[in-house]
């Protein structure tokens, strides 16, 4: 799964951080979509943008769409510390 960390600081983590993902749809003959997913990273290395695939597959609905997205994709904040109060 590949997991997007927003905030002020992301926690170590073993890939590179990735800078977006991208979601193409191409309408097919018989009616299906084919969906392909690719989140593009920064390597520090060589100070280039990667790309790197992370699902191609053919859906029949939205709801089999955002299935797929929910199933390799999760953005979220990074969870502080402490808790935060709001009082």
């Amino acid at each position: 799964m590949l997991d997007i960390q927003t905030g002020a600081s992301a926690p170590a983590h073993p890939n590179p951080p990735i800078e977006f993902v991208t979601i193409q749809l191409m309408p097919l003959a018989e009616g299906d979509i084919s969906v392909s997913l690719t989140s593009t990273i920064f390597d520090e290395t060589d100070l280039d943008l990667l790309d790197r695939d992370i699902a191609q597959e053919r859906v029949t609905t939205i709801d089999e769409l955002v299935a797929l997205i929910r199933a390799h994709v999760r953005i979220g904040r990074q969870l502080s510390a402490s808790p935060i109060s709001l009082s």
